[in-house]
C-alpha cells in the first residue's frame, strides 16, 4: 500500500527544513575566513531553502507552484529591505536582512533550486 502523495513531499520538506536550519545556525556563528560571504549569501541560500520547505510542509502540491510562492516571498523580503529603514534589532536583521542586495536574489534562486532539485531527486530514488 502506498502513502498519500503529500507524505513524500512533507518528509523531504522536513529534512530540508532541518538541514537549512543547521546551515543557517552555522552561518550565524561562523567567524572564520570569508565569514561575511557565509553570513550574507550562504545564509540566504539556507533561508530560501527553509522557506521552500515551510511552504512545502504547509501546502504539499505541485512543485512549480511552491517554487513560485517561495520566490515571491524571497522577492518580497528584498523589496521590503529597499523600502524600509535599517533594522532596529539584531533579530530583525537576522530575519529580514539589513539592506537591498541584488546578489541576494541569486542566493535565493540557488537555495530554491537546490531544495526543489533535492526533493525531485529524492522522489525519483524512492520509487
Amino acid at each position: 500500500m502506498s502513502s498519500p502523495p503529500g507524505t513524500a513531499i512533507r518528509r523531504a520538506a522536513a529534512i530540508t527544513a532541518l538541514a537549512s536550519l543547521a546551515l543557517g545556525a552555522f552561518t550565524a556563528i561562523y567567524r572564520g575566513p570569508f565569514w561575511r560571504f557565509f553570513r550574507g549569501y550562504v545564509g540566504d541560500v539556507a533561508a530560501a531553502a527553509l522557506v521552500f520547505a515551510l511552504v512545502s510542509l504547509a501546502w504539499p502540491h505541485r512543485r512549480g507552484v511552491r517554487v513560485a510562492i517561495t520566490a515571491a516571498i524571497c522577492l518580497t523580503v528584498e523589496i521590503a529591505q529597499a523600502l524600509r529603514a535599517p533594522p532596529q534589532s539584531t533579530a530583525a536583521e537576522l530575519l529580514l536582512g539589513g539592506h537591498l542586495d541584488p546578489w541576494d536574489l541569486l542566493a535565493y534562486a540557488i537555495g530554491i533550486a537546490l531544495a526543489a532539485v533535492w526533493e525531485h531527486r529524492r522522489g525519483r530514488t524512492r520509487r
